[in-house]
């Protein structure tokens, strides 16, 4: 669409995002909240029409992975291409950046969304599952020696794939230094689990939200 225009986000966008993506969903929307920041840390971009912002998402790089999230079209510019186009930026602009593969996240209810990103060439490479998870004390929680070994194992099972210990709505292609350098991975009744990420099942000695690989 040539007349899109696409930047990073700047503070004086964010009233305007707020305006159009706080009831995004019937619970509200994240974007309001998190908005601040991503402006902040320089993840945030806009794409722009005659120079009103109508879509936004952020870009966070995770060792030489992007992750693209947040991803939100002013409603009545929908379904007229310019989530589609957005996405092809953020996936150049990441490479731009220096990653080498990028990921996201779709709900699995979200057709269009499962559309769009299966037309630009994005393929699954993980189920998951999030939500509080079971607290329950581990087994046995690895030493830095042990862990190694565990997550090379785990990891093999998932392509390379996980979401962070400590942010697990973030989920690249990892290596076991990455999750370690954010938290010592336990085993538990739902299996081998790192921070607030399973590979297993989500029975887990941890505050907040989760992710599992199955529930």
């Amino acid at each position: 669409m040539n007349d899109l225009i696409f930047r990073k986000a700047q503070p004086n966008d964010i009233e305007e995002i707020i305006g159009f993506t706080q009831n995004t969903f019937q619970w509200g929307d994240y974007v309001p909240k998190a908005i601040h920041e991503w402006v902040r840390e320089g993840k945030a971009y806009v794409a722009l029409m005659n120079g009103k912002v109508v879509a936004v998402a952020a870009i966070t790089l995770v060792e030489r992975a992007a992750y693209l999230h947040g991803m939100r079209v002013r409603p009545e510019n929908r379904r007229t291409g310019i989530g589609e186009a957005m996405t092809r930026f953020l996936i150049e602009e990441s490479r731009r950046l220096g990653a080498e593969i990028v990921t996201l996240l779709v709900a699995e209810w979200n057709t269009p969304s499962l559309n769009l990103v299966h037309k630009v060439g994005f393929k699954e490479a993980l189920e998951v599952y999030g939500g509080v998870p079971t607290r329950v004390k581990p087994t046995k929680c690895l030493s830095p020696e042990e862990a190694v070994g565990a997550l090379e194992e785990a990891l093999r099972s998932t392509g390379g794939f996980a979401c962070l210990p400590d942010d697990p709505w973030t989920c690249v292609r990892a290596s076991p230094q990455l999750l370690l350098s954010r938290a010592l991975p336990c085993v538990g009744r739902g299996g081998l689990y790192v921070g607030r990420f399973s590979f297993g099942a989500a029975y887990m000695d941890v505050d907040g939200d989760a992710v599992a690989l199955s529930n």
